[in-house]
């Protein structure tokens, strides 16, 4: 669940995953966190995935607090 601080930032309420839709690589990736009360910001979610080795402009992501994962 998102809540928006103002304009330019937004602040996850709870998080435990961020997964990672990687084009340049065409692979899926999905961390945990872990940490038990983590509200990360936008720019926080950037740094983590900037630091995992991701380019930011080849990527979509999302944080989320379950593992689970859907296939149809």
């Amino acid at each position: 669940m998102i809540e928006k601080k103002n304009t330019k930032k937004m602040k996850i309420k709870t998080a435990k995953y961020i997964t990672v839709l990687d084009y340049e690589l065409g692979k899926v990736f999905q961390y945990e966190v872990g940490e038990k009360d983590w509200n990360p910001d936008y720019e926080s979610c950037e740094k983590f995935l900037s630091d995992s080795g991701h380019r930011l402009k080849d990527c979509s992501w999302m944080v989320h607090d379950s593992s689970e994962i859907i296939t149809n």
